[in-house]
C-alpha cells in the first residue's frame, strides 16, 4: 500500500472488470494511518474505488470480520463471501495483478514479513519463491539462540520442523524465537472448567468448549456437521484465553484434516 499503491490501484481496477463489478472497499485497520492516506492520495474522483480505516482488534483482517465491518453482512455459515455479494482480494494479490498481469509476467516472488527476536535484521524482504527458509534466515541474520520458527504470524502460524522447506507464494510472514521468548516447554493441560472464556472470545460465535470435548473422543464429523467446525479459521483467541491450557486450535485443525481425507476418500 505505501510503496506499490499505484500497482494496488490498477490490479483492483482490473478485478473490476474482470468481475464485472462496479465499486470496490479497501480496508485498513486504523493504526496504519500511513498506508490509508497512500491510497487516498491515487483514488478515482468518480467513487468507484473507495478507503475506509477499520477499529484494530484482532482478528479483524479475517474476510467475514472485514465483511461485516464494512458492510454489515454476515456471511452464512459454511458460505462464502459470494453468498452475500462480495469478493474479497487481500492487497498483496491485487498488487501482484497490477504489476504482472499488464506485462505478462507470472509470479516469482513476493514481500515476507521476518521478524522475532531470533532474526538481527526484522523487516519486509522480497523473495524470490522457492528460496529456502534456511538461506532466508542467514540474510536477515539469524542468530545462534533461535530455535523456533514459526511460518505466519504468531498466532495463527505454525512451527516449522526444517530449514529446507522453500518459500512459496502463499508465505507472507515469518517468526523466529529465541531460546528465552520461546515456550518450548509442554504446558500441563487441565480439564476443561467450562468457565465459557473460549466462547466469550470467538469471534465467529461458535462453542470451542464443546468442539474441544468432541475432539478428545474424535468426533470430528459431529463437529463439522451439527457444530460448524469449518466455521472456524483458527484465529487462536479460544487457545490463547483458556485457563486450562487446553490447544483448542490444535484440536481443530487435526479434526479438519481427518475430515477433508475422509472426504477424499
Amino acid at each position: 500500500m505505501l510503496e506499490q499503491t499505484a500497482d494496488l490501484l490498477a490490479g483492483i481496477r482490473i478485478a473490476l472488470r474482470a468481475l464485472g463489478l462496479g465499486r470496490a472497499m479497501i480496508a485498513v485497520e486504523d493504526n496504519k494511518p500511513d498506508a490509508l492516506e497512500a491510497v487516498r492520495r491515487l483514488l478515482p474522483a468518480d467513487g468507484s474505488i473507495t478507503a475506509h480505516a477499520l477499529e484494530t482488534k484482532y482478528p479483524q483482517g479475517a474476510e467475514k470480520m472485514v465483511i461485516e465491518a464494512l458492510l454489515g453482512r454476515q456471511v452464512p455459515s459454511g458460505g462464502l463471501p459470494a453468498d452475500v455479494g462480495v469478493v474479497m482480494f487481500n492487497v498483496g494479490t491485487l498488487t501482484q495483478i497490477g504489476a504482472l498481469l499488464p506485462r505478462s509476467q507470472g509470479l516469482i516472488e513476493r514481500v515476507v514479513t521476518v521478524s522475532g527476536l531470533g532474526v538481527q535484521r526484522p523487516g519486509n524482504y522480497r523473495v524470490p519463491v522457492g528460496t529456502p527458509l534456511r538461506f532466508l534466515l542467514q540474510q536477515v541474520g539469524a542468530r545462534p539462540s533461535a530455535n523456533e520458527v514459526i511460518l505466519g504470524g504468531p498466532m495463527m502460524g505454525m512451527a516449522v520442523a526444517s530449514l529446507d522447506v522453500p518459500v512459496t507464494k502463499a508465505m507472507s510472514g515469518v517468526v523466529v524465537l529465541e531460546a528465552d521468548h520461546a515456550d518450548l516447554a509442554p504446558r500441563k493441560v487441565h480439564p476443561c472448567i467450562r468457565c465459557s472464556r473460549c466462547v466469550e472470545a470467538c469471534p465467529m460465535h461458535l462453542n470451542p468448549s464443546t468442539l474441544g470435548l468432541l475432539a478428545n473422543k474424535r468426533q470430528y464429523a459431529l463437529m463439522a456437521e451439527h457444530y460448524n467446525l469449518m466455521d472456524c479459521f483458527e484465529c487462536g483467541c479460544c487457545s490463547y484465553v483458556c485457563p486450562s491450557n487446553i490447544p483448542l486450535v490444535q484440536y481443530f485443525r487435526i479434526a479438519k484434516a481427518v475430515n477433508r481425507e475422509q472426504q477424499a476418500a
